[in-house]
């Protein structure tokens, strides 16, 4: 029940601004949330280096937090799509054509400086509170996007200086193993430096860019909303999570993505699904990409195709019903996934895992990669190919339960061929657990309201044990 805004609501795709056709977002925000939904507006970490009055820049360089080349202690200037001052797209010319004709100068922060994540965080400040009310635009979350960091040149406009650090003698497998380790980042020798003011070459921190974004962002989240929030980042390292959500970026939703995404949500993910695949892309993405959100994008795309109505009421009854369906069943289990949502938090376990890490002694689990689990007791059985009814799906040797009749299967150590049509998702909860659950609404803000309940589901000694963790969801620093 969040209504997410990529970057379309900026002017030209300038961060914290809001483009002319957007001018209503301020009060638009304002009324879902009265209805009890959330928002979140997107940021990449890019900042224009073009504009003629961009106060985010000018403060940017005041303040020393820009990266440099280290020879001459210079702003290094990459290109990312799209700022396009008074520039008309031809859409005629092809998409690479376009990037380098209109793709403009940009500057990528240092979040490694203190004097960066100041900066960063007064510019979220005055999104949110702007000195003109009617601009404010009051989020309950950032999505951080395109900071690997990502950019639409080899290294910088104006090409990298050290060809060791950029073509060093052992070339990992990337976009392009010619054009080197600059293939759309900036440049290996730019020049960083830690907080204590030790000087990092870009080589030696470069996977780290996305995670030193990503506290400095939680952090001024926090500060303006004064509540928990929530950061999704693309780019992240080990320990990220401590501060943040992760998604995979987009796909076209093309059924040799479906399975990859399931592999996906063991790390987490993000996806752009369509039509004839639509109904199978929404019942995994709506009840299965659990890590963080079932998130259904869709954009203005330069291909006029690609910009059809991708939501439920989009289509017939039938598909209205069945993404009904899948929708109640995830806010009925909310209560488990939070929980599990909570243990990963403080205890570091997983939310969705494979089957291998609940039977690791069962070698049949080592090589499925097409069912996972929540948790240790809900197995996921989904369909991953097209015109499919059913699925292959494999029980470990455990007591399994029919999730929707709540009865026991008797399948144990053993494949089974499962009916699948459109409007089922096979889930299965597994004997020896209890899983917590409350009566779904019509968003978050209303289902936490109403009655909760647990399903009880004996091992074969009888046996099963659960936990709830539960709050208000919203203050900062329960635990």
């Amino acid at each position: 029940d969040v209504q997410y805004s990529d970057i379309d609501y900026m002017d030209r795709q300038v961060d914290f601004t809001i483009g002319t056709s957007f001018s209503g977002l301020p009060a638009l925000i304002n009324k879902i949330k009265a209805e009890g939904m959330r928002f979140i507006i997107i940021l990449d970490p890019a900042i224009s280096a073009n504009e003629t009055n961009y106060p985010a820049f000018t403060r940017g360089v005041d303040n020393n937090v820009f990266i440099k080349r280290p020879d001459t202690n210079e702003i290094l200037y990459s290109k990312v799509w799209s700022f396009l001052p008074n520039v008309q797209i031809n859409e005629s010319l092809p998409h690479e054509t376009q990037v380098e004709l209109y793709a403009a100068h940009a500057a990528f922060p240092d979040f490694f400086r203190n004097s960066t994540v100041e900066w960063w965080k007064k510019e979220i400040l005055e999104v949110y509170n702007n000195p003109n009310d009617s601009r404010s635009l009051k989020f309950d979350g950032l999505w951080i996007d395109m900071n690997e960091p990502a950019a639409f040149v080899r290294g910088a406009v104006d090409g990298c200086r050290n060809d060791l650090l950029n073509n060093p003698p052992y070339m990992p497998h990337l976009g392009s193993r010619e054009l080197g380790l600059a293939y759309k980042t900036i440049c290996m020798e730019a020049q960083q430096y830690l907080a204590d003011g030790t000087p990092v070459r870009h080589y030696d921190v470069h996977n780290l860019y996305g995670w030193s974004q990503t506290k400095p962002t939680l952090e001024a989240l926090q500060s303006v909303t004064k509540e928990r929030g929530i950061v999704i980042t693309r780019s992240t390292y080990p320990s990220s999570g401590r501060w943040s959500g992760h998604w995979l970026g987009d796909n076209t939703a093309a059924w040799d993505q479906l399975p990859k995404s399931v592999v996906g949500t063991w790390q987490e993910k993000g996806l752009h699904p369509w039509h004839h695949r639509i109904m199978e892309w929404f019942g995994l993405g709506g009840t299965l990409k659990l890590i963080h959100f079932p998130r259904q994008s869709n954009t203005a795309s330069l291909t006029p195709l690609l910009f059809q109505r991708q939501d439920p009421v989009a289509w017939d009854a039938r598909f209205q019903e069945a993404s009904r369906h899948v929708l109640n069943i995830r806010y009925t289990l909310l209560p488990y996934l939070y929980t599990l949502l909570h243990d990963a938090h403080a205890q570091g376990s997983t939310v969705v895992r494979p089957l291998l890490h609940e039977f690791v002694e069962d070698r049949k689990t080592w090589d499925i990669d097409q069912q996972f689990l929540w948790g240790p007791a809900l197995l996921i059985s989904p369909v991953m190919k097209p015109n499919t009814q059913s699925v292959e799906a494999y029980f470990p040797d455990a007591r399994w339960y029919d999730y929707h009749t709540e009865t026991e299967t008797g399948f144990r150590g053993q494949l089974q061929n499962l009916p699948a049509p459109l409007e089922h998702i096979n889930l299965h909860i597994r004997g020896g657990y209890i899983l917590p659950w409350q009566s779904p609404a019509n968003t978050t803000f209303y289902s936490r309201k109403n009655a909760m309940g647990l399903t009880v589901a004996l091992d074969d000694a009888l046996f099963a044990e659960g936990h709830l963790y539960w709050d208000d969801g919203v203050r900062i620093g329960t635990s």
